[in-house]
């Protein structure tokens, strides 16, 4: 095993963990949003999120409202802090997903 391969799982694990952190906070905020602004959680089809049978345009609309920064309107401020919390983690997440994507063809490029 090279110094290629050891960057390439280091990498790897690294994104798997932020990706099971930004599902676990999205997990978090939907279990919250059902007690906290029970339209908006009906809105995005809160119950069935996860599931097989969860609606993609629902969970888009969720999206958008987080990415559009329209929580930051909302009364409720731990609402706001879990909301501004999940886009951070899902950026971060995007990143390094992409940027694991990059690393493995540059790793096997330079072949170290």
């Amino acid at each position: 095993m090279n110094n290629s391969d050891l960057i390439f799982i280091a990498f790897s694990i690294i994104t798997l963990i932020n990706v099971a952190r930004a599902v676990s906070s999205l997990r978090c905020l939907l279990y919250h949003m059902r007690d906290i602004d029970p339209l908006l959680y009906q809105r995005v089809n809160g119950r069935v999120f996860f599931n097989t049978e969860g609606n993609y345009t629902k969970q888009m609309q969720l999206f958008h409202y987080i990415r559009r920064n329209e929580h930051l309107q909302h009364f409720d401020e731990y609402f706001i802090y879990r909301c501004s919390k999940v886009k951070r983690i899902f950026t971060l997440s995007s990143y390094l997903v992409v940027c694991n994507i990059l690393l493995i063809p540059t790793l096997m490029f330079l072949d170290f």
